[in-house]
C-alpha cells in the first residue's frame, strides 16, 4: 500500500517490519496491518491507496511463545552470570580497600616508583598524615619523612 504524509511535519506509521518516518509530502510503500487501520484514519495525517494486511493470527501456547519463554529463560540465566562475575569482582575489590594501610615508609617507597601515579601517592599518603596532607608531592614526602623518623611509624 502506499501511504503519503498529508501533515506539514514528518508523522510516522506502524508497518510490518516496525516504524517507519514520513517526511511532508512523501509517499512511501508499506505493508501495516489492518489493527492499525482505524488509528491512521483518525488521525487523518495520511493519505491511503492499497488495502492492509491481515492481522496475524494468534494462538495462545503456539511453540513461538514457548521459543520465546525459553529464550527469555537462557538470557536471564546469562544475566544472572554476569551479576555473579560482578559482585565477584566488587568483592575482591572491597577486599583490596580494607588492607592495612601502608606505612610511612613503604608510602615513600610509592613516590620513588615512575609506575605510582601522583594522585595514588597522595591519597596513601593522605591516610597516614590526614587533614594535614600538602597540596605538593615534595612536601607530602618531607612529611612522610618527618613520620617515618617518629618512634612507632
Amino acid at each position: 500500500m502506499k501511504v503519503t504524509n498529508t501533515q506539514a511535519g514528518a508523522r510516522g506509521v506502524n508497518t510490518i517490519n516496525g516504524p517507519v518516518l514520513i517526511e511532508p509530502g512523501d509517499t512511501v510503500q508499506v505493508e501495516i496491518f489492518a489493527r492499525e487501520k482505524a488509528h491512521i484514519e483518525a488521525s487523518k495525517w495520511f493519505e491511503v491507496d492499497g488495502d492492509y494486511t491481515d492481522d496475524p493470527v494468534v494462538v495462545a501456547g503456539a511453540p513461538a511463545l514457548k521459543d520465546a519463554a525459553d529464550n527469555a529463560g537462557s538470557e536471564l540465566e546469562r544475566l544472572q552470570a554476569l551479576l555473579a562475575d560482578r559482585d565477584a569482582e566488587l568483592a575482591k575489590l572491597k577486599a583490596g580497600q580494607d588492607e592495612q594501610p601502608k606505612t610511612a615508609a613503604e608510602v615513600l617507597e610509592m613516590a620513588k616508583d615512575p609506575a605510582v601515579q601522583f594522585m595514588s601517592f597522595k591519597s596513601a599518603a593522605s591516610k597516614l598524615l590526614g587533614d594535614k596532607t600538602p597540596a605538593k608531592k615534595d612536601e607530602i614526602i618531607a612529611a612522610l619523612e618527618d613520620l617515618a623518623t617518629q618512634p612507632g611509624a
